[in-house]
C-alpha cells in the first residue's frame, strides 16, 4: 500500500508542476527572407522580421526590373494584405535599393504570414520569377 501512495503523490506533484508551466504559444515567431525565382544573381527580395512586424523589399539587381513585394495574413476570418514598390533606380548595391512598410503593422502574436516578391518592369506590369515563404508574427 505505501508504493500505491507514493505512485500516487508522484503523479500529483508531476501534474501539478506541468499544469504551473506557461502554456507554448501555437507558432514561435519566425523571421523570413524570400528571394525572386530569376537566375542569380536574384534581382529582388522581400523580408519580415517578427519582433515589432516589420516589411520590407530590396532590388539587387541592376536589370531594369522593379521589386513588388507583398505581405498577408488571415486573423479572425479576416485577411489582410501589404505592398510595397521599389521602382526607382536600379543599382547593383542593395543597401541603396531597399524599400521598408512606412507603418507599424500590428499582427496578432503566432500568425502565419505569406511573403511574397516578384519582379515588374513597372508598377502595374505583369509580375514576374515570383516566390512566397512564410514566417510567424
Amino acid at each position: 500500500m505505501r508504493m500505491g501512495q507514493i505512485v500516487a503523490a508522484a503523479a500529483i506533484a508531476v501534474g501539478t508542476v506541468m499544469s504551473m508551466a506557461p502554456a507554448a504559444s501555437a507558432a514561435a515567431s519566425r523571421d523570413v527572407d524570400v528571394y525572386s525565382d530569376d537566375p542569380d544573381p536574384k534581382g529582388g527580395m522581400a523580408w519580415f522580421k517578427a519582433y515589432g512586424e516589420h516589411f520590407g523589399i530590396c532590388d539587387r539587381d541592376y536589370d531594369d526590373l522593379g521589386v513588388r513585394g507583398r505581405l498577408t495574413y488571415t486573423h479572425n476570418g479576416f485577411q489582410y494584405e501589404y505592398k510595397l514598390w521599389h521602382h526607382t533606380g536600379h543599382h547593383q548595391d542593395p543597401r541603396l535599393n531597399c524599400t521598408k512598410y512606412p507603418d507599424d503593422i500590428n499582427i496578432p502574436e503566432g500568425t502565419k504570414v505569406y511573403l511574397q516578391v516578384c519582379l515588374q518592369k513597372e508598377k502595374g506590369a505583369t509580375l514576374k520569377y515570383c516566390d512566397t515563404d512564410t514566417g510567424v508574427a
